[in-house]
Parts: C-alpha cells; sequence; structure tokens
C-alpha cells in the first residue's frame, strides 16, 4: 500500500505538469507519524521530486503536527518545496497563501483564528488549514480538537479556504473544500481518492474547483445473505470484475446457508482471490454449510459413519458443522487420488 500511496503522488505531479497550476498545497497530515523512519521519509523526498519546479506546500497536520519532533523538518526537500510550519503570510503567483499549520497534534483553540483582514494589496487570498469544521457532526462540540470556524475565515477576505483532516472529497461552500486523502486509508471512507484543481481568476471571483480522481486502489465492502447456491457464481463474478484485482481491498460479511459443495467452492475461490489482491477480510461466522442429501450421497457413507454424519446434520452446533464439512473434504480429497 505505501507503495501505491507513493505512485499516486507522482501521478499528482504529472496532473499538475498538465494543468499548468502555480502551486501544489497539501492540507496537513503528508506523513502518517512523526516517528517515521529513514526509509519512509528518503521514499516522501524522492515522491515529492516528481513535481520538478512546481511549488509545493506542506501543512503540518494533526499526525504530522509542526512540533520539535516534526517530522517534515526531516525531509530532505528540493529547493520547490516548503513545509508550512509557520503562521507567516507567503506571497505566490501574485496572490496570497497563508497557512495555518498545527503546532501540536490537538489544538483547543480554532487554528485559524488568528488570520488576518485583508490588506489592500493581497491579490486572491488562500488559506489552508486543517481540522474539523463547526457543525461538521452532530459530535463536534467545544471540546472538540482542531475544530475550525470556515464561515469566519471567508468573512475576513478569503477566496479559498484549502482543508485537510476529512479524508473523503467534501465541498462545504463554494469556496471551502476538503480535497481528502490521495488514496483511501479504511473501508468506511467516503469519496477519497481526488485531487482538486482550483483556478480563481482574481481576488473576489468565486474558484472553480475541479475534483480529479487520481488514487489507484479500490476499496471493496460487500455484504452477502445466500439462499441458494447459485450466488457463489454471481458473488465470484462481481469479485472478478474489479478493473484492477492486484490494487484491490475487499471486505467481505457473510451469512446464511450453502450446500457443501458450495461452500467448498466458495471457500477455495476465496482462498486464491485472496492471494490476488491486496488485501481481503472475510466475516462469515454466521455463514452455515447444509449437506444436501446429493452431499452426503457424495461421501458414499454407510453404517456407523452414515449414521454419525446424520446425527451431525441434524445438530445446530458450529463445531459439529465443521465436523461434516471436513469429513465432506477429506472425502474429496480421497476421490479426487483415486480418480
Amino acid at each position: 500500500m505505501r507503495l501505491l500511496r507513493f505512485q499516486t503522488v507522482e501521478k499528482i505531479a504529472e496532473l499538475a505538469k498538465d494543468r499548468e497550476v502555480d502551486f501544489v498545497v497539501v492540507a496537513g497530515d503528508v506523513l502518517d507519524d512523526n516517528a517515521l523512519g529513514k526509509d519512509a521519509l528518503q521514499q516522501t523526498s524522492d515522491a515529492l521530486k516528481a513535481f520538478g519546479d512546481i511549488p509545493v506546500f506542506l501543512l503540518p497536520g494533526n499526525h504530522d503536527a509542526g512540533t520539535e519532533d516534526c517530522a517534515l523538518l526531516r525531509l530532505d526537500l528540493p529547493s520547490n518545496v516548503r513545509v508550512l510550519h509557520k503562521r507567516e503570510p507567503i506571497s505566490v503567483a501574485g496572490g496570497t497563501l497563508i497557512p495555518c499549520p498545527l503546532t501540536r497534534r490537538h489544538e483547543s483553540e480554532d487554528p485559524t483564528s488568528w488570520l488576518p483582514e485583508r490588506g489592500d494589496d493581497d491579490g486572491v487570498r488562500v488559506a489552508v488549514a486543517h481540522g474539523g469544521i463547526i457543525n461538521f457532526d452532530d459530535s463536534a462540540d467545544s471540546e472538540t480538537p482542531n475544530l475550525i470556524d470556515a464561515q469566519s475565515v471567508i468573512a475576513k477576505g478569503f477566496d479559498y479556504l484549502a482543508l485537510g483532516d476529512w479524508h473523503g472529497l467534501l465541498n462545504m461552500g463554494p469556496r471551502i473544500w476538503y480535497s481528502g486523502a490521495h488514496e483511501a486509508t479504511r473501508f468506511k471512507e467516503k469519496k477519497p481518492g481526488y485531487a482538486l484543481v482550483v483556478d480563481i481568476e482574481s481576488s473576489g471571483d468565486e474558484p472553480k474547483v475541479e475534483p480529479v480522481l487520481v488514487g489507484q486502489t479500490y476499496w471493496n465492502s460487500i455484504g452477502v445473505s445466500f439462499s441458494d447456491d447459485s450466488q457463489v457464481a454471481m458473488l465470484r463474478d462481481r469479485l472478478n470484475a474489479t478493473p484492477s484485482i492486484s490494487k484491490t481491498l475487499v471486505q467481505l460479511s457473510l451469512d446464511g446457508a450453502l450446500s457443501m459443495g458450495a461452500r467448498e467452492e466458495l471457500d477455495e475461490f476465496l482462498e486464491d482471490y485472496g492471494q490476488r489482491v491486496v488485501f481481503l477480510r472475510t466475516s462469515a461466522d454466521n455463514l452455515h454449510a447444509q449437506p444436501t442429501d446429493d452431499d452426503l450421497a457424495s461421501m458414499s457413507a454407510e453404517g456407523f459413519l452414515a449414521s454419525a454424519l446424520e446425527e451431525l446434520r441434524q445438530n445446530t452446533d458450529p463445531a459439529d458443522e465443521d465436523a461434516v464439512r471436513l469429513m465432506y473434504r477429506l472425502q474429496r480429497k480421497a476421490s479426487d487420488a483415486s480418480a
């Protein structure tokens, strides 16, 4: 996954060059942690070289806060890349970029509260900050760290507020956007994998914001309640239809009932599929294998063994079900070996 993330950074650099942007801003959490080792820091430095001469600005967020051990400040950066660890305006492309870095992981005060009103010669004003927005969700209150009053920022004469922290693409108003993470980090995230191309003609103009999909990974969370053996083939076809299986992460929640043969078919497919994807997590505690008459007949059980199988078949104990499945699997292997 780490390699894919760095490849996506290079993809963003290609986009920046293609669109001939004036500069690139990363609104916090460039790095996962300030304790990252030299290998991760070197990979980050190497990836940033892909931007060539385009100015790139990196804001410390809550994961890479601008503390004394800030990992961003330990990067071996080319001259066009700058860490925004100070609250000071930067003149860029005829406008003004004003960063609001987090100097600790959790700020009790609004990290944008210090922002000044518009000056006479500021040009296009862009603020960049990292945190949640007031009324961002029902749980936000006065004790929520890094909480931002975004409307107050715009009221001070800013043309655009670039935000980080939320991992998915999110528009909070014509001048307020979260670009989200360039690659997803968990299954529940909504609309990850985007970069924003922002065009502001002049001060006061409404920004033209174009979300561009740059993410390369596919995160699929799938639930299936089995009631018919044919659904195994349907699930197999659905999973195999993923555009790039080698860049796919899958979370499966399976329940219901299948015949012994269909359950074995499913298990064999998932074992193979799990070796082809980046990640596969399967929850199947409530998926039961119920042996049909054909299943039992295929096991060629007679006498005591047949009676034992029938007794196991009637019980609902998971251990009994596992025992039947094991006997079925062993019988299949024996049949295949003698064929």
